[in-house]
């Protein structure tokens, strides 16, 4: 059918009212965009008393989309749209999860989480191809370095490995399969080329898609996907949209309070929240009660109410972190902690920047022979490296579309740093994140820790 724009997102809910039914949607792009549409076409789709028995939602991360894709093939029991929800798709995940996978085995490990180490292994092997058989009993150190490097992002024999052994003789002694590496994406093509039943359809979001893959265009093709990706950065057109969402969510949200905002207190609250679309939310929403009866917010209401939440402080806190200027660091964190942000909150930033590191690091190792001189200025790097990336890039790299000025300070900030180093600051990283969620320990304490682990290394 179509591939359309959030701006186009309610003729889409009117169709779907009108009783005009597509077999997939397909929604993608920013978390709080998306997570507020399948809301509404949730409601579009299975009215509320017929949810218990027509709706299905399942978390993707554990969606088996055989006996998902059999349901929608089977004809309901009773009367009305039969509708499969699959949250947060890992139907766009490739070989490129694989460090992730092993750093989170690792991670979970020297945490005392054997059985979430020995999950995290298991789906790491599947998706590389390997069997137990192949890592049992110090087998794995027949792999080659230079196979064992592409694949999981660290050396064979250092330290970040001797930890193998154990997890693999644990998921032995507990019979633990390996998972079965279903080409759900395969499956899912051949289902919809069939076609369900009338009246019934199948919903999946996911954060970012490749529209090149066949998958894509077959669901463009047979469905509907919706573009819900928010600009980012700093240039004129990125903020022009930003503004634009910003403004479009806060007269939705609103509105039906019987709420308006004085020009300056939202000129403040833009400035404070910036794009952080669910810190806006939850901010509205904290005002329209803080207000009462009043029609009005004013800007001493966001004076008082509101938190500067906008993204550039956590931008200031990666950067000295990545950076290795440990005091700029911790006195970033502990102003950020002052100001009301969740401990996750700012572990998942760092862990993103460290992300894009690793794709920034790949792409050095990959396509420059593992050598970038840091002090290449931009113009030089425009001109003779950036045409070396291209194909890197337009192969899906988490990249992609970075503007070249901010892609060389990306390269140029990994450029000293290996590979190993990038993945032990990922497991620090994670070893925080379960601590934070499944211990007592104070979270300035974990992340102050966690921080000076990062920095000192660089």
């Amino acid at each position: 059918m179509s591939g359309i724009t959030r701006e186009e997102f309610g003729e889409l809910l009117g169709e779907i009212e009108a009783g005009n039914l597509a077999p997939v949607y397909l929604l993608f792009g920013d978390s709080f965009l998306v997570s507020s549409a399948l809301t509404e076409l949730t409601d579009r789709l299975v009215p509320q008393a017929q949810r218990s028995t027509n709706l299905q939602i399942v978390d993707g991360a554990q969606a088996d989309f055989r006996t998902i894709l059999d349901g929608l093939n089977t004809f309901a029991l009773f009367s009305g749209r039969k509708v499969a929800v699959v949250r947060s798709s890992r139907l766009f995940s490739s070989r490129t999860d694989l460090p992730g996978l092993f750093t989170r085995a690792r991670t979970a490990y020297e945490a005392g989480a054997l059985d979430v180490a020995a999950r995290s292994l298991l789906e790491a092997l599947a998706y590389a191809g390997w069997s137990l058989d192949d890592v049992a009993s110090g087998a794995w150190r027949e792999i080659s370095t230079q196979l064992w490097r592409q694949t999981f992002g660290v050396d064979r024999d250092g330290p970040d490995t001797a930890w193998l052994d154990t997890v693999v003789a644990y998921a032995m002694s507990k019979g633990m399969p390996l998972p079965e590496r279903r080409d759900d994406a395969a499956l899912l093509e051949t289902t919809l080329s069939r076609g369900f039943p009338p009246n019934h359809a199948l919903v999946i979001t996911a954060d970012a898609v490749d529209k090149r893959r066949s998958l894509y265009r077959l669901i463009e093709a047979k469905g509907v996907a919706v573009d819900f990706t928010l600009a980012t950065g700093t240039r004129k057109e990125a903020r022009s949209q930003q503004d634009a969402v910003i403004r479009g969510i806060i007269w939705e949200t609103l509105a039906p309070a019987g709420k308006t905002i004085e020009p300056d207190a939202l000129t403040l609250l833009m400035d404070r929240v910036g794009p952080n679309l669910w810190a806006l939310n939850s901010q509205l929403q904290q005002l329209i009660s803080f207000v009462g009866s009043e029609a009005t917010i004013h800007r001493e209401h966001v004076e008082t109410m509101s938190q500067h939440v906008r993204e550039e402080a956590l931008y200031e806190l990666t950067g000295a972190v990545t950076s290795g200027d440990c005091a700029r660091a911790l006195a970033h964190l502990s102003r950020l902690l002052d100001q009301g942000y969740h401990g996750l909150q700012i572990v998942a930033a760092l862990t993103n920047e460290i992300r894009r590191l690793v794709s920034a690091r790949a792409l050095i190792d990959t396509h420059l022979h593992g050598r970038l001189d840091p002090r290449m200025p931009f113009g030089t790097f425009h001109k003779t490296v950036h045409p070396l990336l291209k194909a890197g890039l337009e192969a899906g790299s988490t990249l992609k579309g970075m503007h070249p000025f901010a892609l060389h300070k990306t390269m140029v900030r990994t450029a000293a740093t290996s590979m190993a180093e990038l993945n032990r600051s990922l497991q620090h990283l994670f070893a925080a994140e379960l601590a934070l969620k499944s211990t007592g320990v104070s979270p300035r304490t974990a992340l102050e820790g966690v921080v000076l682990r990062i920095c000192r290394r660089r």
